[in-house]
Parts: C-alpha cells; sequence; structure tokens
C-alpha cells in the first residue's frame, strides 16, 4: 500500500522541531506497513522523499508560493497513485482543494487533513499587529484578511473531495463538515537519551528550546527571574536559564529583554542545537520550559513538541496550557497560568528540588513518554477512525 504525506514545510533550522515531527510520522507510516513518500521544501525547490530516493523539482520565486508548490505536486501526482493521502496544512486554499480532487480521480481512497495548530485564523490576524511601518501592516492586514477569505470559501468545498480531519490543538468534532479526530503530538523515545539530573551546584538551571520565540513567552521566564533575583535569600539557589535556537529576526528585542533586566550573567543563548549537542544541555539542566504563550495566540488546548521531547528525556518542565495527554498533575510537570504574568520563579526552584530529590520522577517520566506519545499507536487510531 502505497502513501503519501503531502507537507509544505521549509527544511530549516529554525523549523527542527517540526521537521523531527514529519521524519517520526514518516517512520510511524511505514511501521504500519506503507511505502511511504513525503515532502519539503528547501532552497526553492520542491522535495519528494522516498525512502533513500528524492526528486527536486525548482519552483520559481515569488509571490504566492504555496500555488507554485501545488503545481509541483500535480504535476507529480499525474505520473503517480497512491491509496492514502495525508496532508499536513496550516490553512485551506483552493490549491489544496485541486490536490485533493487530483488524488481522488487518481483513485486514492482515503484523505486525511492535518491541522497541526487549530484554530489557526486568529493567529493570522494577530500576525499584522506588530508589522512597522502602519503603511506596510495595511498592507499585510489585507493579505491577511485575504488568506482568512479563501480558507472560508475553499473550505466549504473540503467535504467533497477529503474524508478526515485530524486537529491538534483546541478540540472539535468537525472540521469544515469533515469527521474530525483530535490527537496529541508524539514524539519517537528512543532518540533520546536519559538524562538524569544535576547534582546539586547551588543554581537550578532552566532551559528553553524554540525556533519561534513571540509565542514561547520566555519574557516571562525573564521578568520572574527578575522578581526572584532582587528578593533572593542568601540561601537561595542561583536560577539560569538556557535558549537554544531563537528565531534571529526575535533574538535582537530577545537580548534587550535580558539586557534591561540585567540578566546578561544568568541567560546564556547557544543558538539551534541538536543530537548530542541538545542532550548536553538537557543533562546540564533541571527544568525544560514548554510554551508559555498559548494566550497570545487565542489558545486555550496545545500539545507541544519540546514538551513531548522533554518528556522522552526525562526531563521536568514547566508549560501553561491544557494538554490532553496530561490528565490530572503528572509529578514530571508543573503547570503555570496561560496569561502574561512573570513566572513564579520560586515555585519553579521547589519543583526543580523535589524532581531532584527523587529520581524515580524521571523515569516515571519517560515510562509516561513511551506510552502515550508513540506515534505509531497516534497514527494507527487516526487511520481506523478515518476507516484507512
Amino acid at each position: 500500500m502505497k502513501l503519501i504525506y503531502l507537507t509544505f514545510q521549509e527544511d530549516a533550522e529554525l523549523y527542527l522541531g517540526v521537521i523531527r515531527k514529519i521524519k517520526w510520522q514518516v517512520r510511524a507510516f511505514q511501521e504500519l506497513g506503507y511505502d511511504v513518500t513525503h515532502t519539503l521544501w528547501k532552497d526553492e525547490c520542491f522535495i519528494f522523499y522516498r525512502g533513500a530516493e528524492t526528486l527536486s523539482m525548482p519552483v520559481t520565486k515569488g509571490y504566492r508560493r504555496m500555488h507554485r508548490f501545488s503545481l509541483a505536486v500535480l504535476d507529480y501526482l499525474s505520473g503517480h497513485r497512491f491509496d492514502v493521502a495525508y496532508l499536513r496544512l496550516d490553512r485551506i486554499s483552493f490549491d489544496v482543494i485541486r490536490i485533493c480532487r487530483a488524488l481522488k480521480e487518481n483513485g486514492t481512497r482515503r484523505i486525511l487533513i492535518e491541522i497541526p495548530n487549530y484554530p489557526y485564523l486568529g493567529d493570522y490576524l494577530r500576525s499584522a499587529k506588530g508589522v512597522r511601518p502602519l503603511t506596510r501592516q495595511a498592507v499585510t492586514l489585507l493579505k491577511v484578511f485575504c488568506t482568512a477569505a479563501a480558507d472560508r470559501f475553499s473550505g466549504k468545498k473540503l467535504r467533497g473531495c477529503a474524508d478526515a480531519a485530524v486537529l491538534v490543538g483546541d478540540r472539535s468534532d468537525c472540521f469544515f463538515g469533515l469527521p474530525a479526530v483530535n490527537i496529541t503530538n508524539g514524539v519517537d523515545v528512543d532518540e533520546f537519551s536519559f538524562v538524569r539530573h544535576p547534582g546539586d551546584s547551588g543554581e537550578v538551571v532552566l532551559v528553553g528550546v524554540a525556533g519561534t520565540l513571540w509565542w514561547q513567552a520566555y519574557d516571562r521566564v525573564l521578568e520572574g527571574m527578575r522578581i526572584y533575583r532582587d528578593r533572593k535569600k542568601p540561601e537561595d539557589p542561583r536560577v539560569r536559564f538556557i535558549l537554544a535556537g531563537g528565531d534571529p529576526k526575535e533574538m535582537p528585542a530577545f537580548l534587550e529583554d535580558v539586557r534591561k533586566r540585567g540578566l546578561q550573567e544568568d541567560v546564556e543563548c547557544r543558538g539551534f542545537l541538536q543530537g548530542e549537542e541538545l542532550m548536553r544541555i538537557y543533562a546540564s539542566a533541571d527544568l525544560g520550559v514548554s510554551t508559555l504563550g498559548c494566550y497570545r495566540r487565542g489558545l486555550t488546548h496545545c500539545s507541544s513538541l519540546k514538551a513531548r521531547e522533554y518528556c522522552a528525556a526525562g526531563l521536568p518542565f514547566l508549560y501553561a496550557y491544557e494538554d490532553d495527554a496530561m490528565e490530572g498533575n503528572p509529578p514530571f510537570a508543573l503547570k503555570l497560568p496561560n496569561d502574561p504574568s512573570p513566572v513564579d520563579i520560586g515555585l519553579a526552584v521547589e519543583f526543580a528540588l523535589r524532581c531532584r530529590s527523587d529520581p524515580s520522577i524521571s523515569e516515571q517520566e519517560r515510562e509516561f513518554a513511551r506510552r502515550n506519545y508513540d506515534w505509531k499507536n497516534i497514527l494507527g487510531r487516526v487511520f481506523a477512525f478515518a476507516g484507512v
């Protein structure tokens, strides 16, 4: 059985976490018995991967990149047939509808649409607010409204050419008339070394791993660190924060936030890391920091990839959202308010020291990841729902 996994994701350093997710999903599809072709784009080429084989289709630069990608897909589909199609999309467009119709005409039995951040239109509207100058903001707003309108109008046609939706984020049983299944993100646990908490060094180390910083709201951590430092007693541990990643466009503002709070000695920016380098950072840390800014996107639910990675490594973490995979109060995760308030670093320190004193907490965390975040199990349930 042949499956095509269509993503329109750029293969770039800024999106390392998303690229890992896509590769884990590809592996899970293969473990479910499928011959998988998947797609990414890089350097103005749309690339089809099938095992060790690759086919790169150049795409011209300019406006409407998604349209140019869709033409590459339609060209590829004219010579290739698939039993199942799985599309990862940020939104719906008429290009998506054309792809789905071409798949159906080619005999594809089931077409599934994954929306990795649901709901998503609010993100598009909010993305224009920070654009300057105002003339450029007006142009951006016009483009955003056109994008939103295309999503609404094209979405009405989705029911006739796709079979099911896969939603990550807020819960819904329906997406543009399609039956929807709600999932959380997964992880490949075996790709992560099990980290042991460092011994008592007189400090507590937090680590944040992110590309785009705006909705991570790490400024909440910085302000919490400033308050903690100003109130710190001599016997209280020092708190440090390590950032792995950071969009170059956002880093100047982040570094200015660090400077104006006088945290230059307590905040370290390591750039983008993966593999053994990232594992060494995890091994030096007490706590991971997951997404703290869902409120900035109008979201209450989230399925953070970085939280799954912390969990796989056995690194306790902080988070500030509802996560359907973490019901109750697991001992390895500390939930914070989903609002702009500074992180209570004193509370985080107490949590870190409690986890440090009980090594079994990290062992429970890694086992939790194995039980709940296995992509083969997650996608197996999705396929059962969709009648694949």
